[in-house]
């Protein structure tokens, strides 16, 4: 047999040959593995930088403009991804709204493997979205001011934790849109107080005996308090009207002169310090008066003013219900059991479905803890405080819990 014939029959080293042609796929299998390994980590670190940087970016977000943001950013994110992964980010896109702000990252990742398959390169991109300002916050503060708040340094340590509390919430603000948080307070006793100014308000009824026998005889004029409204208005959040009477604010003869008047929502936080420098500690304890006011100055109706509708979805309501002692007196005579119905009716109207405020109850050495317990929105809303000293602690963490900033993405 020729040497030609020989070799067209010859079938050794075949083997090599197949395997040598079916290594080159054999490898791009492993190869893509490894790379799509090497861009899944790479990805999970971009979108890590992306949320760093937009979270740090929500801070600055107020008092910065679109491209000094973008500057800033872009500076930071390169900061924050590892050199490991021998990436190259093409592009850092920062993009500020009038709520959030956006970051997206595109990145090349070199292969190592894949380009025996033509493919030298793969993209990888992540983005994150953060609200910046917080959402619009709406407080309200309702403060025991009865005269058990005098003892063990209670009333000057509250003081002390609703300034700095106020204070953690204008360092928010500074960096949001004006008017984005704003706080009332509600000092109560007994009963609350508003401005004399309001003494020709039509939410006011003037028919309470006491008082119009005060006037009548010249003895002294209201001096701003106002008593429980009438049952069953005195737990909600009906709108007054002088159509229906019983819905109308009792002004009364105040028992005690020394209540700091109601603040309605503002955002001039300074001033609400002054009123909390004001408070005075006198007088029996009505809880449920000081919550059907704070849900009121929560109320885009009358009483008070500033506050947005319920259920908008841009707004944020809360409320912190702070008391040292049990239910005593009201307008109606009623026992602590009755009174206690009525606080539970009250704190039941704020966190009514419809209104959507959340409620955090604080107890101050004595007081009825079931109570307190059941008004706040959740038991991890209700705070003890056996030392006035403590409260601090308890505001900056709530004031904490508000001002949040939270991925929306």
């Amino acid at each position: 047999m020729g040497i030609l014939s020989r070799f067209g029959t010859d079938q050794s080293g075949a083997t090599a040959t197949i395997f040598a042609l079916t290594l080159v796929p054999i490898l791009g299998i492993a190869g893509a593995a490894l790379d799509y390994s090497r861009a899944a980590s790479l990805q999970a670190a971009l979108q890590s930088a992306s949320d760093a940087t937009a979270l740090m970016l929500a801070h600055e977000a107020g008092a910065n403009s679109e491209a000094q943001l973008q500057a800033r950013g872009r500076a930071y994110f390169d900061g924050l991804l590892p050199d490991r992964y021998r990436a190259r980010v093409e592009t850092v896109l920062i993009r500020k709204t009038s709520r959030t702000v956006e970051v997206k990252a595109d990145a090349v990742l070199g292969t190592t493997i894949l380009p025996i398959l033509g493919i030298d390169h793969m993209p990888v991109a992540t983005g994150s979205v953060v609200q910046w300002g917080v959402r619009k916050i709406e407080l309200a503060l309702v403060l025991d001011n009865t005269g058990s708040m005098a003892s063990s340094g209670k009333l000057a340590e509250l003081k002390k934790a609703s300034k700095a509390l106020l204070d953690t919430l204008a360092s928010v603000a500074a960096k949001a849109e004006p008017g984005a948080i704003k706080v009332s307070l509600v000092p109560f006793a007994t009963q609350v107080m508003v401005p004399t100014s309001e003494k020709n308000a039509s939410w006011l009824d003037f028919n309470n005996p006491a008082l119009k026998s005060s006037l009548r005889t010249g003895k002294g004029a209201w001096t701003g308090c106002i008593s429980d409204r009438d049952d069953p208005y005195d737990t909600g959040d009906v709108p007054p009207s002088t159509a229906q009477p019983k819905t109308l604010y009792p002004a009364a003869k105040c028992q005690y002169g020394t209540l700091q008047t109601v603040r309605p929502l503002t955002d001039d936080l300074a001033g609400l310090k002054t009123s909390i420098d004001g408070m005075v500690a006198n007088g029996n304890t009505n809880i449920a008066i000081g919550v059907a006011h704070g849900l009121a100055t929560l109320s885009p109706g009358l009483p008070y003013s500033g506050a947005v509708p319920f259920g908008d979805r841009d707004t944020d309501k809360f409320m912190i219900v702070l008391t040292d002692g049990d239910n005593t007196e009201n307008r109606f005579g009623d026992s602590v059991g009755k009174m206690d119905q009525r606080t539970r009716a009250a704190c039941d109207a704020v966190k009514a479905p419809a209104n959507g405020v959340r409620v955090y109850t604080i107890r101050v050495i004595n007081g009825n803890a079931g109570l307190l317990r059941g008004c706040a929105s959740t038991t991890d809303m209700y705070y003890e405080v056996d030392n006035a000293a403590a409260l601090n602690p308890v505001f900056q963490k709530i004031a904490g819990e508000i001002a949040a900033i939270r991925l929306t993405h």
